[in-house]
């Protein structure tokens, strides 16, 4: 693989075009990050005005771009090793493009249902193929290098909430979304113009192996992956899906008010991602405290929103406080990455870190949209043409999320702090 990436580095295509190239791909990561949030997250009133459809199916949206985002994990890892991240990108980006111009068309939930797997799919390729093209560049930019592309990545996510709201509120839900289709198009095609000169050749050394995926089911890569994927998978259910329509239906907030609720959700975890690996190094590269913060920190705050409906109480500023240390103690992945990093050979690391990625989607895939079928067992009220969910409806949602939690805190016991 090393020569592999010397050759890659002695092209003078990417000598001189490889910053642009590499801030092309990360607006593309921007973008994907942003259509992770706003179907259903951001629209799921809309959604539901515009098809007279009833939770479940609202949110089998959002579970459409998940399980097609989680799946892609599983091999984006190995194309990006044999075929180069530049490869990967060009045909993840025509289903991403596609994907995202359909989103906008509102024809029929079918079509959208669709276009949102496409968009998943498409997705799925940027992430660990921008995170290939940037190991070309000197190992003293690496950390860095991929800091700046998480940063750049979650702010897509930020703008998908409260501006992204607004913009509906102003322009109305479809001009909206073929406006967020046009812009990846536009993206898209300027990282084809500089990435088509820096196309690395085929590595036929790097072969698809089943058995490397065996690695990944030992004792505690099960816990680790497990405890990660549980914490961030309630989490992003929350950010993605529910969380919005929570604050709306049973707290009473407006429309903007819940957006920029979200908005801050999505900043603490990008200022979090950062800030918990370098807490790490300065306690002497311990990951343990962190691991357990994450797991039994989560699971108490939870607890904490299922005490909300529980006791009745309407006032939000309870469950938005509730919500945004949520996104502290749930978004600790570099921490868990490293944990794996320092039990596993590194001949199976990629396996196994893909794997922690689709595990961690996967379960809010499957949560995501298991929600709405949970909503739908109390039936809502109808004001106007809008279906307002009452509180035994989020009782049930935030207790099964609760109980995933647990599971996720209990894993984290059966840890040890690895050798260094």
């Amino acid at each position: 693989m090393s020569s592999e990436n010397n050759n890659a580095q002695s092209r003078p295509a990417v000598v001189t075009g490889g910053w642009l190239l590499l801030g092309a791909m990360t607006l593309i990561y921007f973008l994907a990050n942003l259509q992770k949030v706003i179907v259903p997250g951001a629209t799921f009133n809309e959604l539901q005005q515009a098809f007279n459809v009833d939770a479940a199916q609202i949110t089998r949206l959002g579970g459409a771009f998940m399980y097609a985002y989680a799946l892609g994990q599983l091999l984006v890892g190995f194309l990006a090793d044999r075929y180069g991240g530049v490869r990967v990108v060009i045909w993840g980006g025509v289903l991403f493009c596609v994907g995202s111009l359909l989103s906008g068309l509102n024809v029929s939930l079918g079509l959208l249902l669709c276009s949102r797997m496409m968009t998943g799919l498409g997705a799925a390729s940027f992430y660990l193929s921008t995170v290939k093209e940037i190991s070309k560049r000197p190992v003293s930019q690496l950390s860095m290098l991929v800091s700046i592309m998480l940063c750049v990545g979650y702010s897509g996510g930020i703008v998908g909430t409260a501006p992204f709201i607004a913009g509906i509120k102003a322009f109305g839900y479809r001009p909206m979304m073929l406006g967020a289709g046009i812009v990846t198009l536009l993206i898209y095609a300027l990282f084809l113009g500089v990435g088509h000169k820096s196309i690395d050749p085929v590595n036929k050394d790097v072969k698809f192996r089943l058995s490397f995926f065996k690695a990944v089911f030992t004792r505690s890569n099960v816990f680790v992956i497990g405890s990660n994927g549980l914490c961030f998978g309630t989490y992003f259910a929350m950010q993605t899906v529910i969380g919005k329509k929570f604050l709306e239906d049973y707290c009473g907030m407006g429309t903007i008010n819940a957006g920029y609720v979200l908005t801050a959700m999505m900043a603490i975890a990008a200022i979090d991602s950062l800030l918990i690996a370098n807490l790490s190094r300065l306690c002497g590269n311990r990951l343990m405290p962190f691991i357990r913060l994450g797991g039994f920190g989560t699971m108490a705050c939870t607890l904490a929103l299922f005490l909300v409906p529980l006791s009745d109480y309407r006032a939000p500023w309870l469950a938005v406080v509730t919500m945004l240390l949520l996104s502290v103690t749930a978004n600790g992945g570099a921490i868990y990455l490293a944990m794996l990093r320092l039990t596993n050979e590194d001949k199976c690391f990629g396996t196994i870190a893909s794997s922690a990625n689709f595990f961690a989607y996967i379960v809010t895939a499957i949560f995501g949209g298991f929600i709405g079928r949970l909503m739908d067992v109390f039936p809502p009220t109808l004001v106007g043409d809008l279906k307002i969910y009452g509180r035994e409806s989020y009782l049930l949602v935030l207790g099964v999320m609760l109980f995933l939690t647990v599971i996720a805190a209990v894993f984290t016991c059966f840890l040890k702090e690895p050798k260094k």
